[in-house]
């Protein structure tokens, strides 16, 4: 994986000051870049968010993908900044597509969210933690302990989707439908196909440089 030459240049600096060794450098520039593209990620979604006039329901997703990832893993790009592309792109179109649903009726909201809940549960049991090759999780302690910590913040976000469903707040339905449609795209990314589109994304783009360069 390439890095780009901030991530580069602060990971060699904090490296030097802490005299780690070259493995755990490569280890901090990873952290560093995921780090700094994410922010910058969530600062432009919530803007385009805010521009498309679904603010709150950019949050929500953001909030429910931030819980998922954290402990559960899932499928990513080998490039951050395909990843960034991916994240703007996405919550707020969920949002859209939330507020664009927020009229159906409650009992389908409710069906909705059922499902989502039930899906995020049975992709973690199967499939959590996905980890990545930059920052694999080898120990089983630590596999089981993400395992529960993702079933705990699942619990988390069924309570909200609760609380939303009887609030009289005017985002509320987007909120909760927002959450929804997050969680099924967070377990999707867990499964075989998430990291197949993931591979064929990186695949396209290993294209384009190839026919560049010729």
């Amino acid at each position: 994986m390439s890095y780009l030459s901030f991530s580069s240049r602060w990971a060699n600096y904090l490296t030097d000051k802490a005299r780690l060794s070259p493995e755990k450098e490569i280890v901090l520039t990873y952290v560093i870049e995921v780090l700094v593209i994410n922010l910058f990620n969530v600062f432009i979604s919530l803007m385009v968010g805010m521009l498309l006039g679904v603010f709150p329901g950019t949050v929500a997703g953001l909030f429910t993908m931030a819980l998922f990832r954290h402990t559960a893993g899932g499928a990513h790009s080998n490039s951050p900044l395909r990843c960034g592309v991916i994240t703007i792109a996405v919550f707020p179109l969920i949002a859209l597509l939330a507020e664009f649903l927020s009229t159906i009726k409650q009992p389908y909201v409710d069906i909705l969210s059922f499902l989502a809940v039930l899906t995020g549960v049975v992709a973690i049991l199967l499939l959590a933690p996905v980890d990545s090759p930059a920052a694999p999780i080898i120990s089983p302690s630590r596999k089981k302990k993400l395992k529960i910590l993702s079933l705990i913040f699942m619990l988390l976000l069924a309570v909200i989707l609760i609380a939303q469903r009887q609030s009289s707040w005017a985002f509320a339905r987007q909120i909760q439908l927002s959450i929804v449609f997050s969680i099924i795209w967070a377990s999707f990314l867990l499964s075989k196909q998430g990291h197949q589109m993931f591979l064929l994304i990186d695949k396209m783009h290993l294209r384009k440089l190839v026919k560049g360069g010729e």
